[in-house]
Formats: structure tokens, sequence, C-alpha cells
């Protein structure tokens, strides 16, 4: 399974969706068997979900960097072609 950057949070979301069968399991209506099953399908699932919107995430970022990475170039290209300082360089006096 793909790692998450904060296990803690995957591992509280499966806590808050498992917790409606504790009053099952306290009360005996399910064993403790089956609400640790169901905790560990919870979790496996939170985790999936976690690592799908991390990847979803990672990819817009890295989309985002990569633009500006490419317009910072140009513009250094642009000020190179007109001999004028980079305009990340130059500095106003105001």
């Amino acid at each position: 399974m793909p790692g998450v950057r904060r296990p803690e949070l995957v591992a509280l979301a499966a806590i808050l969706v498992s917790l409606p069968s504790l009053p099952a399991a306290l009360s005996g209506a399910i064993s403790p068997a089956a609400a640790l099953i169901r905790f560990g399908i919870a979790l496996a699932l939170c985790w999936a979900g976690g690592a799908l919107v991390e990847r979803v995430y990672d990819t817009y970022a890295r989309q985002s960097r990569q633009r500006e990475i490419e317009r910072i170039v140009s513009l250094m290209k642009e000020a190179r072609t007109r001999g004028a300082p980079p305009a990340a360089d130059r500095h106003d006096t105001h």
C-alpha cells in the first residue's frame, strides 16, 4: 500500500468511521473480533482514500511548480535578449 504523509489523520478517520460499531461491541451484539475486522477495513479504506487525495494534490502541485519554473525561465530569457537584468533582480527606488 502506498504511504501517506499524515498517518495519524488516517487513523483518526478510521476510528471515526468505525465508532458507530463501538456500542454494539460493548453490549455484546457483535464480537470484539468483528469490531476489530470492521476497524481494519475502515483503516484500509481510509488509508487508500488518503493516498488517493495526496496523489491528486501532488499531481496538481507539481504541475503548478512546473508552470512557475517555465514562467521564470521565460522572463529571464526575455530579459537577457533585451540586455536588462531579470525582473527578479531589479530593484525599484520607491
